[in-house]
């Protein structure tokens, strides 16, 4: 009874909601709308967009229909294999997804998802478009997957999905947004006497813009998205990060904002001697290299390895670096020989920056021919850990990329687990071994949109 009671006072709420809105674009027009006659109208007005919208599909899909309807003739659809000539609209929004190797983009493999699909695949419509590692003796007339990889493993796995969940088909929906304006293109006798193309615009600028994700689906094929010299990636706990081809470091811990430390007990150590004997304790235990010290604070913590080597004081006590009052970032780096971590000590409220490359000028020094001289820059940002690609207006050569699963995830989990959507932008390239994804918006109408105001005041005020 109460959730009953609860779903009829949430229905009712978001009714009143619309009807407000629609009374307040109402107001401001010359003519009256009667808004008792709202509900049958939405009904109407429902049915009829939904109703456009399938035939504008079917004419964007198949052409030749269009024609034969207008001559009153009536064709019935036959299944047949799909074409990207009589599948692709040149002038309606589509994904474009160049496929290649490594600086090997003169062998790139194109591919066109619109209308929630690839264009050209035997594949309906689906909530997600499999990309999927080729057998080794895979028919060449196979077409039955969406995109894949040449591999020259016998198994085939699927490393990663795009989810079309809320890609075209949703933001084709009716919304209280597009209803209302609707109902003025319908039953408003000023609105009814404007060209279509401003309906389209309208439509166009307030609509819900297509969204697609791309998910991990947690093989041994790991999902990397690369990080582009101009946006910063903020750093986070378990992420892992691929520098160059074939290095990778994770993050273990780190601390952006760390909570003051309570120094009631007087035989308690202060917040500096605990700081420091932390430290200490990861240096000697994980052979930890500490970066981001001052001169003098790099002298002290040798003066206390010193005395804590001498001393051996082992103790009970648990140093960690969560309850020291200073920002830091733990990472580790595995390789061939062995496991290396590395701490960066942060200062509240201030900029400072740690290199990653081959150069002698970095702070970690990796000599490895994929990496670049100044390949990767980690900062700490006031209060945020952020890393970035190259330095200055260079990029690196091979990139920085970071993994979309978390770093462990295929090791504690007894079954492969996907990892969180991450949206895919306009540009956004994604790595899984050698083949890399390039995705690129066309004709979503970004540019236009913000062109659209002024010209459509002026049309608009045509028809006083």
């Amino acid at each position: 009874m109460q959730n009953t009671f609860n779903f009829a006072q949430t229905l009712s709420n978001q009714l009143n909601s619309f009807m407000n809105m629609q009374q307040q674009v109402l107001s401001t027009l010359p003519n009256e709308i009667d808004i008792n006659n709202l509900p049958l109208m939405a009904r109407s007005i429902t049915l009829q967009e939904n109703s456009t919208m399938i035939e504008e599909k079917q004419q964007q899909n198949h052409p030749s229909d269009k024609n034969s309807t207008q001559k009153g003739q009536t064709t019935q659809q036959v299944l047949t294999p799909r074409r990207i000539g009589n599948d692709f609209n040149r002038g309606s929004p589509f994904v474009k997804i160049s496929l290649y190797k490594q600086h090997q983009m003169s062998n790139q493999k194109i591919y066109i998802l619109q209308d929630d699909k690839i264009i050209g695949s035997n594949q309906g419509q689906r909530d997600e478009i499999s990309i999927i590692r080729r057998k080794k003796h895979q028919n060449q007339g196979d077409n039955n997957i969406d995109i894949g990889l040449t591999s020259q493993e016998v198994n085939a796995e699927i490393p990663c999905k795009i989810s079309t969940e809320f890609g075209f088909r949703h933001s084709s929906r009716i919304t209280p947004q597009i209803l209302c304006f609707l109902s003025l293109k319908y039953f408003h006798v000023k609105f009814q006497a404007m060209p279509s193309n401003i309906f389209k615009h309208i439509h166009q600028f307030i609509k819900e813009q297509p969204k697609f994700y791309i998910l991990d689906c947690g093989t041994a094929l790991k999902t990397l998205v690369r990080i582009q010299k101009e946006s910063p990636r903020i750093i986070e706990e378990n992420n892992s990060y691929l520098i160059g081809t074939d290095f990778y470091f994770h993050v273990v811990q780190l601390n952006s904002i760390p909570k003051s430390v309570d120094n009631k007990k007087k035989d308690q150590e202060s917040p500096i001697e605990y700081f420091f004997q932390t430290l200490v304790r990861e240096n000697e235990k994980y052979r930890a290299r500490i970066h981001g010290l001052t001169k003098e604070e790099q002298q002290f913590f040798q003066e206390q390895l010193q005395e804590y080597r001498k001393l051996k004081k082992k103790g009970r006590k648990q140093y960690q670096l969560l309850n020291t009052d200073r920002p830091f970032l733990k990472i580790q780096f595995d390789t061939p020989m062995s496991r290396q971590v590395v701490i960066f000590i942060g200062k509240a409220g201030c900029v400072q920056t740690f290199k990653i490359g081959r150069s002698q000028d970095c702070d970690i020094i990796v000599n490895m021919n994929t990496v670049s001289r100044k390949q990767t820059q980690i900062k700490f940002n006031k209060n945020q850990w952020e890393i970035c690609d190259g330095e200055g207006p260079r990029q690196s050569a091979n990139g920085t990329w970071q993994s979309l699963q978390p770093y462990g995830q295929t090791l504690l989990e007894t079954q492969p687990k996907q990892s969180a959507p991450h949206l895919i932008e306009d540009k956004m390239e994604v790595k899984i071994s050698d083949n890399i994804f390039k995705f690129e918006m066309i004709n979503f109408g970004v540019s236009k949109k913000r062109k659209l105001t002024n010209t459509l005041y002026q049309e608009l005020t045509q028809y006083e």
